[in-house]
């Protein structure tokens, strides 16, 4: 796909740019020109005052510019991204988090991943960081000006990065280098539009899994060629995969759909909200986690069910994404992560 200067992706093309789905995904639609949103002061300073309810304790708050977009755990070792190449690290399950210095500054990174104690994180303009060691960061040879939304990475070190106008990067070495995908979207999208694609799964058995507009569900097992294996009217922004087969996706309207073998087919659930939905995350117990703007739903049997959780800090902000800490006792902690650059810690 040829790259797009920032100002052509910031505009509107043939009516696809949906300010709804713009603002989901990047929290604040001035970021998508560079900068933060006005939006994003006001929220979080209004979660900053709020007192946290039960089932919720916020852990960490920043200044009202800052901002967090993604959230990722192995074991007890977490690592969170956001605006400005912020990074924030814990080694405790994510009870408490250090500012880690990162070699960018002015632009946002929009989503990490981490496996055997490697990370990859990617962002604006198509940039691409990876460290071996999770700290020492190196910037991988830019293969695209498109923004990249999200990125995963499997135990062999396979990693897929995905974003605006169906940009699609693989690498096979951890993320030192990256080859741009070519798909045929005449054969997936109405009219060969190319989508956004928000989130990404590697599976460790190279089986990839992709979430965008046009509530797109697409796979591979090469990245060569891809299949559509769900659409409807609604953008998906977040991903979550479980072991066993079942997998969860979230996006606009309060979106929330549901695989129980392994995404070939999916039923859309009804969440109790009209939110933009961004984030899930799920467990084999069947506990689900959403969240979004304003708004986080719960479901404890397996998405038949939903209940919102019912906080301050919660109605009055966004919260990008979510994931969990597992201890070796087995302690786990569920953060979300978002406006202000806040961590809050929600109970299942």
């Amino acid at each position: 796909m040829p790259a797009r200067h920032q100002h052509e992706r910031c505009a509107a093309r043939g009516g696809r740019l949906r300010p709804a789905a713009l603002l989901a995904r990047f929290a604040a639609a001035a970021l998508l020109c560079g900068g933060p949103a006005a939006t994003v002061a006001q929220t979080a300073a209004a979660a900053a005052a709020a007192p946290a309810a039960a089932g919720v304790k916020q852990i960490r708050h920043g200044t009202h510019h800052d901002a967090l977009y993604d959230v990722v755990f192995e074991g007890e070792r977490g690592i969170a991204v956001g605006a400005f190449g912020s990074v924030l690290v814990t080694a405790d399950g994510g009870a408490t988090w250090q500012v880690q210095p990162f070699p960018m500054k002015h632009l946002a990174l929009m989503s990490v991943a981490m496996h055997e104690g490697r990370c990859i994180a990617v962002g604006q303009t198509g940039l691409v960081y990876a460290a071996e060691d999770c700290k020492t960061w190196k910037a991988a040879p830019s293969m695209t000006k498109s923004r990249l939304l999200a990125v995963g990475v499997n135990r062999h070190g396979v990693a897929y990065a995905v974003g605006a106008f169906g940009t699609i990067l693989k690498s096979a070495d951890w993320g030192r280098s990256w080859a741009v995908q070519t798909v045929d979207w005449s054969g997936i999208t109405e009219d060969g539009a190319e989508p956004h694609l928000y989130d990404v799964h590697v599976a460790e058995d190279g089986v990839v899994t992709a979430v965008g507009e046009f509530e797109l569900v697409m796979r591979t097992t090469d990245g060569a060629q891809w299949k559509a294996l769900h659409k409807g009217e609604r953008s998906l922004f977040g991903l979550s995969v479980v072991d066993g087969g079942t997998m969860y996706a979230v996006g606009q309207s309060g979106a929330l759909l549901r695989s129980a073998d392994g995404g070939t087919t999916w039923a859309s659930l009804k969440s109790g909200t009209q939110a933009i939905l961004t984030g899930v995350h799920a467990t084999a117990r069947g506990e689900v986690l959403a969240s979004g703007i304003n708004s986080v739903v719960v479901s404890r049997d397996g998405g038949a069910s939903w209940a919102p959780v019912t906080s301050k800090l919660v109605r009055n902000a966004w919260y990008q994404a979510l994931a969990a800490s597992e201890g070796a006792g087995g302690q786990r902690r569920l953060v979300a992560v978002g406006a202000g650059g806040s961590i809050l810690e929600l109970d299942l």
